[in-house]
């Protein structure tokens, strides 16, 4: 039993060990230039050990994105645990976040996710769920004053993500840094729909992240 228990725990870590370095390379090399071979040697495991615990690359890219969506919104359900912001503190730290992602992320891997229908699947589900809790939020900050009420907020979220699938489409990274896209895509959105007084909180913060 107790070989059992290592023989498992050690699968568990290797999993672990293959996730993490998969998506490093992934991140920064984009996703096609990765072969899975390439991760085997990087790691000193057999091929046959790396498909044993993960069939394809799809399958290892899919845990990969589902870690990372997990992170990322487990920081901000901490965030509002711990700080009780109000929703300019929430919007500002999801900015923040957004533009960390990224600044360390190669733009061919954004480009390259939508050929993997398991992750389009997934994340076309994800951001379902997300629409739900964001039509709540604008709905708080109309409440408080900081955003307006004359704004069809499921419409401005449809350009939002139209503009995104336009920019990796064209393929504008090419031109333009990630980071400087997505500042001035996240601005045109987040300074419309506030009212004077979240424009003015709004400034106020992000000066700060500067």
């Amino acid at each position: 039993m107790h070989k059992i228990n290592i023989q498992t725990e050690y699968r568990e870590q290797l999993k672990d060990r293959i996730l993490n370095l998969a998506m490093h390379e992934f991140y920064v090399n984009g996703i096609k230039r990765v072969k899975m071979d390439d991760i085997a040697k990087k790691l000193v495991i057999s091929k046959r050990t790396l498909y044993e615990i993960y069939n394809k690359k799809e399958d290892l890219l899919l845990e990969g994105i589902k870690m990372s969506e997990c992170l990322c919104d487990n920081h901000m359900e901490e965030f509002q645990k711990e700080k009780a912001p109000d929703v300019m503190d929430i919007l500002v730290e999801f900015y923040k976040v957004q533009m960390e992602k990224v600044r360390t992320v190669n733009p061919l891997f954004f480009a390259e996710l939508h050929k993997y229908s398991k992750i389009v699947n997934y994340l076309s589900k994800r951001h379902e769920l997300r629409r739900n809790k964001s039509h709540m939020f604008f709905k708080r900050g109309i409440r408080d004053g900081y955003f307006r009420d004359d704004i069809d907020y499921s419409l401005v979220e449809r350009f939002s993500n139209a503009t995104m699938e336009y920019v990796m489409d064209n393929k504008l990274y090419e031109t333009y840094s990630m980071q400087h896209i997505l500042y001035n895509v996240m601005f045109l959105f987040m300074r419309g729909f506030c009212t004077d007084k979240g424009l003015a909180i709004m400034d106020m913060k992000i000066k700060r992240l500067k």
